[in-house]
């Protein structure tokens, strides 16, 4: 159904009650699309239909200026334009799932095996959705509001798609803002920190070549077991042992394969998988080389080559003061209570990319203190959250258009 919200005067500060009332009288199709979502999951890189679903959405209630296709990919922006001069301010979420299934039991339960929305990326993409219903009726006072829906972010590779898209520049982004859930801390609850707020991570696979030989005489190969079991036990003890890299440095065995389940045969190969994480994209380096070295060398003392092969590198999420300053502002307009987390939380985010080019911040929003984590068999988004959420980043966005550009310069993180 197209939209009959008359837009107010954008100059004209909403009242809370009006933001709310409008979110309330909308909260019905807004949660069909969350579970529409849900319904019909799609994996990092591939989620075109979950594009076309939000882009029927945006045109059947909503009014974008502009609506860009194949963004990054198979990513969608949706622009508000105010028409009048001001800072550009980007509202993304992610919209990809998991391959993983899904809890038969839940009456919005995934249709696709094998792949299911278990990190909440449906209820981000319905807050930011509900964003777009405020922006309708209370435009912003000035600049633009881009609704950025991004893929591939469980990958790592869709921020880096969306920038480096022809068509991102033309958009002149001046601000990012962004929010994930997260279970474990009350429902509702925000959270925020100045500075680092997700670790920089990547992947690696090492794989040891050696040679095989009958089981009866491994001495006549080069079995790489006892180089598979040394390194296992050095790599995880690299942190604390490097120093400097505080609590969050931290490698993590994820894969281990060698040979088959033949009795007659002694393996020459074998290979191994870590995901690797720390404060910063400096450390990351420092911790990541060492660990390259530490295998050489363990390789090296036992006949053997190493083969070396990076994944999903995820850069440090990295706060700016002007962003969370910012958002407190937001916070303290809408009446909300923010909660500064002494630390950072331990997974990674490519929002960080965004980061390292403009002004912005990345919070959380608690999603009950039992809710079962995410990337969880059991986990579901909580629907309650999307209220919240919407007028959060909503709010930011509307002080962010009114502010001045801020330069920053890549080599600050």
């Amino acid at each position: 159904m197209q939209s009959t919200e008359e837009q107010t005067d954008p100059t004209i500060e909403p009242t809370m009650k009006e933001l709310e009332d409008l979110l309330a009288h909308h909260s019905s199709e807004v949660l069909e699309l969350r579970w529409d979502l849900h319904r019909n999951p799609c994996l990092s890189s591939d989620e075109q239909d979950s594009a076309d679903r939000i882009e029927r959405w945006l045109k059947e209630r909503v009014h974008p200026t502009e609506i860009l296709r194949n963004f990054g990919g198979t990513g969608l922006a949706a622009v508000f334009d105010s028409g009048k001069p001001g800072s550009n301010v980007i509202i993304r979420t992610e919209i990809d799932a998991l391959p993983m299934d899904d809890t038969p039991e839940l009456p919005h339960c995934s249709t696709r095996p094998g792949i299911a929305h278990k990190c909440g990326h449906d209820g981000h993409a319905a807050i930011v959705t509900a964003v777009s219903v405020l922006l309708e009726k209370y435009p912003l006072p000035a600049g633009k509001a881009i609704l950025l829906y991004q893929p591939a972010e469980e990958t790592g590779v869709g921020a880096r798609a969306i920038l480096a898209d022809t068509r991102f520049p033309k958009l002149e982004a001046s601000w990012a803002f962004g929010l994930h859930n997260v279970p474990g801390h009350p429902l509702g609850q925000i959270l925020i920190k100045d500075g680092p707020f997700c670790p920089a991570s990547e992947g690696m696979s090492i794989k040891i070549i050696g040679a095989p030989s009958h089981a009866s005489e491994p001495q006549k190969g080069k079995n790489p077991a006892r180089a598979l079991s040394q390194m296992i036990s050095s790599f995880c003890g690299l942190p604390s042992e490097l120093g400097g890299l505080n609590s969050v440095g931290l490698v993590t065995p994820t894969s281990i394969h060698m040979g088959h389940n033949d009795f007659g045969i002694s393996p020459g190969e074998a290979e191994l998988c870590f995901t690797v994480r720390a404060e910063n994209n400096r450390q990351l380096a420092i911790l990541v080389n060492a660990m390259r070295e530490r295998a050489s060398l363990i390789g090296s003392a036992h006949g053997l080559q190493m083969e070396f092969v990076r994944h999903d590198p995820f850069p440090a999420t990295v706060n700016t003061p002007e962003g969370v300053q910012i958002l407190k502002q937001a916070f303290d307009r809408l009446g909300y209570e923010p909660e500064e987390i002494p630390v950072i939380f331990p997974w990674s985010e490519d929002f960080g990319e965004f980061l390292m080019r403009m002004p912005g911040a990345f919070f959380a929003l608690g999603s009950g203190v039992d809710h079962p984590p995410l990337h969880s068999s059991e986990y579901d988004f909580p629907d309650q959250l999307i209220p919240k959420g919407a007028l959060s980043l909503y709010t930011a966005a509307r002080i962010a258009a009114g502010t001045e550009r801020v330069h920053l310069s890549q080599e600050e993180y």
